[in-house]
């Protein structure tokens, strides 16, 4: 990569970053807890992608979802709780699987090897993001994670949307090679 791209994908990054530290700021002024840990995890989770190499090219459409993300979680939710944590967890988790696919394609060119270890990070993520739920309620006093079957829905539906978002990453990633 030369000094242009670099700058390029550095830039992408520290965008995608800001992208989140305006909700975070907004929900810390408004005292949200629960919303503030949100972010708190998002902003995490990139600045732990990039230190494993994720591209910051990658790393701002996924900053875009998150974006969304929250403005449906904490802003007006059209839906009821409950189906927007759902929904939530699948967007969050189909984001990762397509992040971690498109991270690993240029360095593993077998498409299964991709898939897999895409697919476990996304599961690793997951429990990880949980946990992080748990700790926030346990720390700070929120009900991010009011119970243990929110929590198996929460890891069911983000394992689902991570292996959609493995495969659409794979199939746009693998899918246009000629046999």
């Amino acid at each position: 990569m030369d000094t242009a791209q670099r700058r390029l994908d550095l830039l992408a990054f520290l965008v995608a970053l800001s992208l989140l530290a305006g909700p975070t700021i907004a929900f810390v002024a408004e005292r949200n807890g629960g919303a503030v840990i949100m972010c708190a995890m998002c902003l995490a989770g990139l600045v732990a992608a990039r230190i494993i190499g994720v591209p910051g090219r990658v790393l701002l459409p996924v900053a875009f979802g998150i974006l969304a993300v929250l403005c449906m979680l904490w802003i007006n939710s059209p839906f009821g709780a409950r189906k927007t944590s759902a929904l939530a967890h699948a967007i969050g988790g189909t984001l990762a699987g397509w992040a971690a696919v498109e991270a690993l394609r240029h360095r593993i060119g077998d498409w299964r090897a991709v898939a897999l270890l895409a697919l476990s990070g996304v599961i690793v993520l997951t429990l990880a993001w949980e946990l992080g739920e748990y700790a926030g309620d346990l720390v700070f006093g929120t009900s991010l994670n009011p119970s243990a079957r929110n929590s198996a829905e929460d890891i069911v539906f983000g394992t689902a949307g991570g292996f959609a978002g493995v495969i659409l990453g794979s199939f746009v990633a693998f899918g246009r090679r000629s046999p």
